[in-house]
């Protein structure tokens, strides 16, 4: 069974490395694909989905440039020290190992609440860095998202682990 905690984590980790051409691009219909190969592939489309129908001033530009620059090493950082803990839950699904799953899931809490907070303060700075009435539109691009995720969570909620921290 696909974890889809695992899926946006790794999800939201990316989306804090990718590149400002994400955010200027299109939105693409979603691909189908579900668990951690979906997560990472639709890492920028997270990304795109909250600079969604706004159009970057050049200092705009320069700004999220900048944020993105500040993070990348953190978010880096963070990818890497995730990297074993994916790789065993991968390997686990595989084997249809529940409960090391679920044994990987609680390990895993400190981690997943670091990225969330990088992520959290990553998401302040892209919005401080557009102009008010960009910042509108991201709040709002924001909030659809959040719920998107909500309601996700909800409908697989028994299927996967217990979580601590909101997504």
């Amino acid at each position: 069974m696909i974890n889809i905690r695992y899926a946006l984590t790794g999800a939201l980790i990316l989306a804090g490395s990718a590149t400002l051409a994400s955010a200027q691009a299109p939105t693409r219909p979603a691909h189908g694909m579900h668990g951690m190969r979906a997560g990472m592939m639709g890492a920028r489309g997270l990304r795109g989905q909250l600079f969604k129908g706004i159009k970057l001033s050049d200092a705009e530009k320069a700004n999220i440039k900048n944020v993105q620059t500040k993070y990348a090493e953190q978010n880096k950082a963070l990818r890497e020290q995730l990297k074993p803990k994916m790789q065993a839950a991968r390997a686990a699904r595989q084997r249809g190992d529940t409960a090391a799953l679920k044994q990987l899931w609680q390990q895993s809490t400190a981690q997943r609440e670091q990225t969330k907070q990088l992520l959290d303060a990553e998401r302040t700075e892209f919005r401080s860095a557009l102009s008010p009435a960009n910042q509108t539109i991201f709040d709002t691009n924001a909030a659809a998202l959040k719920q998107r995720v909500a309601k996700h969570a909800a409908k697989h909620q028994g299927k996967r682990p217990p979580v601590n921290a909101a997504p």
